[in-house]
């Protein structure tokens, strides 16, 4: 179920209903979007959900049994769970990857026959859930973070549906208190919750859907018959899609969340904004980076050990990253790619921290251009791994995109000012929100509706026909 199509919009307003009727039942109100969930999760297919519950039941009693401290040691049950969580991930995502891989390592040695290519569906944010189940388990193990009091507080920890199938990537000290809590009295942040859907839906139905249609992704497929300036402009133009597509997904599932009653973590800080790799990191899919840094990169070493080993944990993690967007080698050439980016910063600040530079110094304009148009460039030309169907392809993008002078097709005029207004979103999108609360507030209540109203009707009326399929889906 698209959440831009008037099904969403139907199925929102009716459980928005029951769930403000329900307000004197806490627990029938938690059932509720449980249910309303897990609907929404069956509607791509009904065997995920039967996974998703899976899922739930089994990480449910293992952190049950590392909190129990009872029976085996409890890190031994967290080794357990962490497994099972890790293996049924691998064999939905990764299955047929290592399959392929090794028949292509069999048959360059001549070794002959190799292994049957297992035939599995991906189930929807399985990345997703499955990380932030492994995160809730560590920290129930460390005691860094609540356990779940009941299976339903858990069960809708896990399946909440603004941040079940692309994330925020939730702690249970983000979601689970406020499921505990008693029910509010009414919605607390309406005219946040508004602005935030209407900035997804503009980010997402308009700008995205705009430049997905002036075939930006379609490129990317058979570069060979563009010129270098159109494949330039198509390296920008998805670099601004996918920030629109993603950001305005989490924007909109925020706002959704705040008409429950619940607050989920911003996923993005202007990260094209950023004038360094590492900030960039800081302010790109934040839930997901922070996960990296507490459970992949600290217990490498970090940056406590030697410099070296120090750099070799920041690269080995960013290949982490690049595999678990998906089983292709272009994403682990993209990850390794950002890798040695973020390898070079951290590099740079550590020669500069040892002459006793300040590092946290302002910038000056010159240097903050150099550090954003390097930043960019690392962010944009990377993609091309991130999107091209295999390496032959991203190798002939980029031969002849460096190569002027080559016949072929050009772009869209249109393209140019669409992918700038992405970019602009990071340097002016934060003020116009704030003014359009401001202002909200300031309407009286029948002024404020009609004005809300007004403004998603614009919406309506300048996207185009459709809206493009939701890229993080397919991680």
């Amino acid at each position: 179920m698209p959440f831009e199509s008037a099904e969403f919009l139907l199925f929102l307003l009716v459980t928005l209903t029951a769930f403000w009727a329900l307000q004197r039942s806490r627990p029938a109100q938690k059932l509720l979007l449980i249910a309303a969930s897990a609907w929404i999760y069956g509607s791509y297919r009904w065997e995920f959900v039967g996974l998703l519950a899976l899922s739930i039941a089994g990480n449910h009693l293992v952190a049950g049994l590392i909190d129990r401290r009872a029976g085996l040691p409890r890190h031994r049950w967290l080794a357990f769970g962490v497994a099972a969580n890790l293996v049924a991930l691998a064999w939905f995502k990764y299955s047929g990857f290592f399959a392929e891989t090794l028949n292509d390592a069999s048959f360059a040695l001549g070794l002959g026959a190799g292994l049957p290519i297992p035939q599995v569906v991906l189930p929807i944010g399985i990345s997703f859930y499955t990380f932030q189940t492994i995160a809730y388990l560590i920290e129930v193990r460390r005691g860094s973070g609540p356990k779940a009091k009941t299976l339903g507080d858990f069960a809708l920890f896990v399946s909440f549906f603004p941040q079940l199938l692309i994330g925020p990537i939730c702690r249970g000290r983000d979601l689970l208190p406020q499921i505990e809590k008693p029910a509010p009295a009414r919605i607390e942040k309406l005219p946040l919750a508004i602005s935030l859907i209407l900035s997804g839906l503009f980010k997402r139905m308009v700008l995205a859907s705009l430049l997905f249609d002036l075939g930006v992704s379609d490129i990317f497929q058979v570069p060979e018959n563009y010129t270098a300036a159109a494949l330039w402009m198509a390296m920008f133009g998805y670099t601004a899609q996918i920030y629109c597509d993603f950001s305005g997904y989490v924007d909109l599932m925020r706002g959704c969340a705040l008409l429950f009653g619940f607050e989920i973590p911003d996923n993005f800080n202007n990260p094209y904004s950023a004038a360094s790799v590492g900030d960039y990191w800081r302010r790109w899919h934040m839930t997901f980076s922070r996960w990296l840094r507490d459970f992949i990169y600290y217990p490498l070493g970090g940056s406590r050990c030697r410099r070296r080993r120090a750099l070799l944990n920041l690269f080995a993690t960013m290949v982490f990253c690049g595999l678990w967007h998906g089983a292709t080698w272009g994403y682990v050439v993209w990850g390794a790619l950002h890798g040695a980016a973020l390898v070079s910063h951290k590099y740079r600040l550590d020669v500069r921290r040892a002459r006793g530079e300040d590092v946290k110094r302002r910038l000056t304009a010159m240097a903050w251009l150099r550090g954003w148009s390097w930043t960019l460039l690392v962010a944009s030309a990377s993609r091309v791994f991130f999107v091209c169907s295999d390496l032959r392809v991203a190798g002939t993008f980029l031969v002849r995109m460096c190569t002027p002078g080559l016949h072929g097709a050009g772009f869209p005029l249109l393209l140019l000012p669409l992918t700038l207004a992405g970019f602009g979103l990071n340097f002016v999108g934060d003020a116009v929100r704030a003014r359009f609360v401001r202002g909200s507030e300031a309407l009286p209540l029948g002024l404020r509706w009609a004005f809300w109203l007004a403004m998603f009707y614009l919406l309506l009326a300048v996207r185009p026909l459709g809206v493009l399929p939701n890229t993080y889906f397919r991680f």
